[in-house]
């Protein structure tokens, strides 16, 4: 049915735009849960499995009582897509914790938005380390939404983001012309989008936010990656001039997670 929505939504659109603005959202705010593939089952495995609270999943390594890094995956992904970074930190002296954030993985919920997905990481930090996180590894959408966490209640000494969007407003206006939505649609879908998130996708400009930030900010981004442009981490090194900027190139969106150079670089540059 899906597949198919994109030649349905003109016409509907065009007739009925608050109804074609409401199903979009639907599916827009709606993740796929993709079950965990034999690369991430290792680290899985060897993790120390639990529930937070709220019902969240968590997957540790290393001592409880060592410095925290979370990992914060993106759009339909799971706490242990990003699981590489884990090992390596443990032996430099870190608790490491990946979490299935809200409608994805095991966790519990079926649709989520910025604000949502950056309250989960607030909430997170405060019952896995009330005193505050050493560093937070973030995942493409998790990325923007770690920077609004940190713009909020969030308590975290460095951040480093892979291959995240600078732009929310900008993802919202491309989904919904893909969904080829007649003007009035797109507007009235921004305005759910924006009810829902409490903020105005505008807004959600996350190298602006991130720039008042006064904490160590990595951006790692490959030149190739065609789910967010490069664009992205430019503009957000642009707007934090204090910022480090680790470019590669033919990794793509997801298989930069993995790569020996971008996790050697990522922990030194946490330890440093």
């Amino acid at each position: 049915m899906k597949k198919y929505l994109p030649v349905l939504m003109e016409p509907i659109s065009r007739i009925a735009p608050g109804l074609a603005a409401r199903i979009a959202f639907h599916f827009f705010a709606t993740p796929v849960r993709i079950p965990r593939p034999e690369s991430e089952k290792i680290w899985h495995e060897q993790s120390k499995k639990y529930f937070l609270k709220s019902g969240i999943a968590a997957f540790e390594w290393g001592k409880p009582t060592d410095p925290l890094v979370m990992l914060i995956h993106g759009w339909n992904g799971r706490g242990t897509q990003i699981a590489s970074f884990a090992l390596p930190l443990v032996e430099k002296g870190f608790r490491v914790v990946a979490l299935d954030g809200p409608a994805h993985g095991i966790s519990p919920g079926t649709k989520t938005n910025p604000s949502h997905f950056a309250k989960f990481i607030e909430d997170s930090q405060k019952e896995l380390s009330p005193e505050g996180a050493h560093t937070v590894i973030a995942h493409s959408f998790g990325g923007g939404c770690a920077v609004l966490a940190a713009s909020r209640s969030l308590r975290v000494k460095k951040l480093v983001l892979v291959a995240s969007p600078a732009f929310y407003e900008r993802v919202v206006q491309f989904y919904a012309r893909s969904y080829k939505l007649s003007k009035i649609a797109e507007e009235k879908f921004t305005e759910i989008v924006a009810k829902a998130a409490g903020i105005h996708p505008k807004d959600l400009n996350i190298a602006s936010i991130g720039s008042k930030l006064p904490i160590p900010k990595m951006i790692v981004h490959d030149s190739d990656d065609n789910a967010v442009n490069f664009l992205s981490a430019k503009a957000m090194h642009e707007a934090w001039p204090d910022s480090v900027l680790f470019k590669t190139e033919g990794l793509g969106h997801r298989r930069i997670l993995k790569d020996q150079n971008v996790i050697t670089a990522v922990v030194n540059f946490i330890i440093a």
